[in-house]
């Protein structure tokens, strides 16, 4: 089937050798294969009753003669984007049952770069008899002290945690986690603590209703921008217990934006009222973060030379469409998402830490290196624009698909070639 994938790639003119992030996905279950052909198989089979009877945001479905189908009678915000994107590619994807994540959040907390997790993941000393049903709240001591996982604030030198600067961390807004590899296929993940495997989102589908899509493209040269960085969003992240919303990146980047009012333009437009916990006084916060509830026009944001894209819930699904927008993208997250080998930092975006601790810092760069800044932004938008598009979309995920049937169909594959050498 790879070769109907190679001719679909190249038909919609598609990367074809740039898919580490696919393999790096898999590779824990290609492992796993060579001691236990069945493993990933079972795992699917094993985990499809549990979301049948209750699927909190997972689904399952089947591919079989060239055709997709649901499987069970569960809802999730992207069904019918799903079953329109995948009948797309239906065609030339083995028989197999998938499982698929339709929360912003991941789901399998399983570190697989763990010392002893291969055998732990073959024999575990404790199954996890409710998968898919773990709810720790808060979350905070669960990450980092039961799963022990420990997310770095830099990726090079000496490092502090950034897990206090993380709200989904912090106070997740959705849990019902798995700690056994169960294989799921879910749109972000938290590196290496969870182990999903990474499919598009369907935010960044053109076609999709859940687009952040523009009323008009960008008509104001880069000279003509105002030199400030803009911001507007909801009070997404996690659930607010007491004071514990200081720590999180949007009050985080409205708290920043007050002492250097010459240089951004930030305001939350709405509170999440349904995110409100115990000791959560919301009329004061809606006090203290000016909050209107009031959306600004999405097209504000060709007004300004900078963007910044912030952590909510999860990965907040607006990267893609800033970046084409006309304005550079300051991008802080501690989320993995499908394209992250193919966007780099300093080439395409500037990179911001998950505390924004260096924010105001790297937007004065931009202000004193113009040149250099638009270079960022515009390579940034011609890679958005060229690259990162519905049909590139359609090859990841289907690529992915192969991936997945290849494995799920090992263990039919291993009991025929042991039918064999015994005949």
């Amino acid at each position: 089937m790879y070769d109907k994938w190679f001719k679909f790639a190249r038909r919609h003119s598609c990367l074809i050798d740039e898919y580490e992030q696919i393999s790096r996905d898999f590779e824990p279950f290609y492992q796993l294969a060579k001691d236990d052909p069945g493993y990933f198989k079972r795992m699917v089979d094993k985990g499809t009753p549990h979301v049948k009877e209750d699927g909190r945001g997972l689904r399952t479905g089947r591919f079989a003669r060239k055709k997709f189908s649901w499987t069970d009678e569960q809802w999730s915000l992207y069904n019918t984007d799903w079953f329109r994107t995948f009948k797309r590619f239906a065609s030339f994807i083995p028989d197999t049952r998938i499982i698929i994540n339709g929360r912003d959040e991941p789901r399998v907390v399983f570190n697989y770069r763990m010392p002893e997790m291969h055998p732990t993941a073959l024999h575990p000393q404790v199954s996890d008899e409710t998968p898919f049903r773990h709810t720790p709240h808060p979350t905070a001591s669960y990450f980092r002290d039961e799963v022990q996982c420990h997310v770095p604030m830099r990726q090079q030198g000496f490092t502090s945690l950034a897990n206090d600067a993380s709200a989904f961390l912090l106070a997740a807004s959705s849990t019902d986690f798995t700690t056994d590899l169960y294989p799921i296929m879910s749109m972000t993940k938290v590196s290496p603590c969870f182990s999903d495997i990474l499919v598009p989102s369907e935010f960044y589908y053109s076609d999709s209703g859940w687009s952040p899509s523009y009323a008009y493209p960008n008509s104001i040269p880069w000279d003509d921008k105002e030199g400030k960085l803009y911001w507007r969003g909801m009070t997404s992240g996690g659930w607010v217990y007491g004071e514990n919303y200081h720590a999180f990146p949007r009050f985080r980047l409205i708290d920043i934006g007050r002492k250097h009012p010459d240089i951004m333009d930030v305001a939350l437009s709405a509170f999440h009222d349904s995110l409100c916990g115990e000791n959560c006084d919301g009329e004061k916060i809606k006090a203290e973060y000016d909050i209107a509830q009031q959306s600004a026009p999405r097209e504000d944001v060709y007004k300004f030379k900078y963007l910044v894209d912030v952590d909510g819930n999860s990965f907040s699904g607006r990267y893609l469409g800033l970046l084409r927008s006309g304005s550079l993208v300051f991008k802080s997250t501690i989320f993995t998402e499908y394209f992250n080998d193919w966007l780099r930092p300093f080439e395409h975006y500037i990179p911001i830490l998950p505390d924004l601790s260096d924010l105001a810092e790297k937007i004065e760069w931009a202000r004193a290196h113009d040149e250099e800044a638009h270079a960022i932004q515009q390579a940034g938008q011609v890679f958005a624009q060229r690259v990162l598009t519905d049909s590139q979309n359609d090859c990841y995920f289907s690529a992915v698909m192969l991936e997945w049937a290849r494995l799920y169909n090992m263990a039919t594959s291993a009991s025929a070639s042991r039918d064999l050498a015994t005949n």
